[in-house]
């Protein structure tokens, strides 16, 4: 499997960029294109309703309680809520997602961004998949999807229903939204792209509150909000800084890429991973509004590198839970719930360490290279992610829960007819 810097692939460092909706992208067409079917797609008449509803740009995405998808919109400088209704849900649990016991996954959708494309009537390099997120209850999968570039970006969330792609029409969903202050300024750059590309890098629901990460246009660029859900108009936000033993510095710029909130002891914390990989952790009651906090490092999982997705899963072998962090360059990181909350704080103020250090000395390393990652249920993931023997293709594929990976996809002495079988995969060839 190839990462995103594959050619014709956008990288990770395009998905959040500055984007606005364009006339002709409020006429998208809302219907149904089967997964394997046609290279090129009809655009509707102007009486249908805009699908983009008010996205101004689709990056993030995330489920808090009762149906409701939360999608970071950078250009808009909000995030929004749709409460999603029942018809606006199809259940996926009937869906076939491959053979569990020989770690045979199966494509959902093949050539995701050649079928994206036919859907909005373009082309296939101008399609960005931004993210991935899984309805729990329903296993549907969504996408956040943008046609095209810089100012005329068209948002959409798009859904896979039975192997067939399907817009989600916006307008009309009972909807709710709150803005995210102190953006910066789209004319603001950092040394390879505009800053505001990473105004809202993650969102993540809690217990009555989402938090959102990304960077400000105030001197502590790094910044965290914590906004009560329903929205009422109220923000708390920090700055958050963090020792960075691979920079041998205090940081106060760089933001958290991706996050999660698990309790210790009974306290809730908030663990997030930024570029080039430390592992940090912050107390939820520390993150108050108006305060400036320095998290503990308890991880440097590789330098040169960057998370793409953050999340827990239970190996339903061991019966343990494990924190998976996917990264860009590197195979992804496993680690123990219950080490995280033993770790010890890396010291600060020491010199240049490229480690791996603290958790990053005893993290397991997971065979996985996708764009986008996902648990669909307790025994499957769902994956976006570059074919590995046909690069230029952008896949929706299952992998199984807890290893991760495709057999098929490589070649080894148990391929062969007449090979060895110490896994018993055979008495399970149909099974």
């Amino acid at each position: 499997m190839r990462n995103s810097s594959t050619p014709g692939a956008p990288s990770r460092r395009d998905v959040l960029r500055v984007g606005a909706i364009s006339a002709v992208g409020l006429a998208l067409s809302a219907r149904i294109f089967p997964a394997s079917d046609r290279a090129s797609a009809e655009t509707s008449g102007p009486d249908l309703p805009p699908l983009a509803g008010p996205l101004r740009s689709a990056g993030v995405l995330a489920f808090g309680p009762d149906n409701v998808l939360f999608v970071g919109d950078i250009t808009g400088a909000a995030v929004h809520a749709f409460a999603l209704r029942e018809k606006d849900l199809t259940p996926q649990t009937d869906v076939e997602l491959g053979n569990f016991h020989n770690f045979e996954g199966r494509d959902l959708i093949r050539g995701l961004d050649q079928k994206l494309a036919a859907l909005f009537g373009t082309t296939y390099d101008q399609i960005m998949v931004n993210d991935l997120a899984v309805h729990q209850p329903s296993q549907q999968i969504f996408i956040s999807v943008e046609r095209g570039r810089g100012k005329d970006a068209v948002p959409a969330i798009v859904k896979i229903n039975h192997g067939n792609l399907e817009m989600l029409e916006l307008d009309g969903i009972p909807h709710s939204q709150v803005t995210i202050p102190n953006e910066p300024d789209e004319k603001a750059m950092l040394e390879f792209e505009p800053q505001q590309t990473y105004a809202i890098t993650d969102v993540k629901y809690y217990k009555g509150e989402i938090f959102v990460t990304g960077v400000s246009n105030q001197r502590f660029a790094s910044t965290l909000h914590r906004i009560p859900y329903p929205f009422n108009n109220k923000v708390a936000t920090c700055t958050v800084e963090i020792w960075h033993p691979v920079h041998g510095e205090f940081e106060t710029r760089a933001p958290i890429i991706r996050q999660l909130i698990r309790e210790v002891h009974g306290e809730p914390y908030l663990f997030a991973v930024y570029g080039c990989t430390p592992l940090v952790r912050f107390p939820l009651s520390s993150l108050k509004d108006g305060a400036h906090i320095r998290g503990d490092t308890i991880g440097e999982l590789g330098y040169g590198s960057n998370p793409l997705d953050m999340l827990t899963f239970s190996d339903p072998f061991d019966h343990k839970e494990y924190l998976l962090v996917t990264i860009d360059v590197r195979s992804a990181s496993r680690i123990a719930i219950a080490d995280l909350e033993s770790a010890t704080p890396q010291p600060t103020g020491g010199s240049i360490d490229f480690g791996p250090g603290g958790l990053g000395r005893t993290q397991r390393d997971l065979p996985i290279r996708a764009d986008h990652f996902a648990v669909l249920n307790p025994k499957w993931a769902v994956v976006i992610w570059r074919h590995p023997k046909t690069s230029y293709r952008m896949d929706v594929s299952t992998l199984t829960i807890p290893y991760f990976f495709e057999r098929k996809d490589g070649m080894s002495e148990m391929n062969w007819p007449d090979g060895p079988d110490p896994f018993h995969y055979r008495e399970h060839r149909n099974g």
